[in-house]
Order: C-alpha cells, then structure tokens, then sequence
C-alpha cells in the first residue's frame, strides 16, 4: 500500500502521533524526510569516525530514531552508545549492518508519511 499519508489517515505510529500534535503535521512530516535523508549519510560517517565521533553521531541517531518510532533502530544505537563508551571499544562492520536492516524495516512506513 504506497502513496502518500492523508490528512484523515492516521500517522505510521505512536511516536509520529505524538510529534504532530506539538508540531503539526507539516513540521513533522519534514522531519521524518530529514531524518530519512540523513540516516544513510550518517552510517557513512560513523564509519569513517574515530569513537567519539562515533559516539555523538550514534546518539544523535537514537533519539532521532526514537522520535520517529522506530524502536529497534532506537534501541540498537542506545546498545552502540553503551558499547563505544568502553575506552577502546570499536564498533563491527555487522554492527552498522544490522542498524541499517533496523532502518529498511521502517522506511517504507516513515517514506509514505514523508509523502517523498
């Protein structure tokens, strides 16, 4: 079921639901294509950081993906977040793959409300 959101439809989720009644569902909806914009750019940048870096950008990702109900991608950054503040913790390359696989599983939802 593609296409777009309408203003009698209901939102992909709680979280969505929440934002748009302080927001409105234009600012909202802006926010969930900016957050869709910047996850992939963000994951490259998390690969070429060095761990506070790594540290910062994954937090930002957390309460982002919080914000937009998207709890497993949400919960695995929170477990990131923890990971890299272990002095010389690294992050694996399965790490940020299964981040990625949390983040396809909401797109399509969080893409039709986006309306791009």
């Amino acid at each position: 079921m593609g296409g777009h959101w309408g203003v009698s439809e209901p939102p992909p989720n709680d979280a969505i639901i929440a934002l748009e009644s302080v927001l409105g569902p234009e600012s909202t909806r802006e926010i969930v294509r900016l957050f869709l914009h910047d996850f992939p750019e963000s994951v490259r940048r998390i690969e070429a950081a060095g761990r506070e870096d790594q540290m910062r950008i994954v937090h930002g990702i957390k309460s982002s993906a919080l914000h937009m109900g998207a709890t497993a991608l949400s919960e695995r950054m929170a477990a990131l977040e923890g990971r890299l503040g272990d002095p010389g913790a690294t992050l694996a390359p399965e790490d940020l793959a299964e981040a990625v696989a949390d983040f396809a599983a909401v797109e399509p939802g969080l893409r039709d409300y986006g309306g791009r």
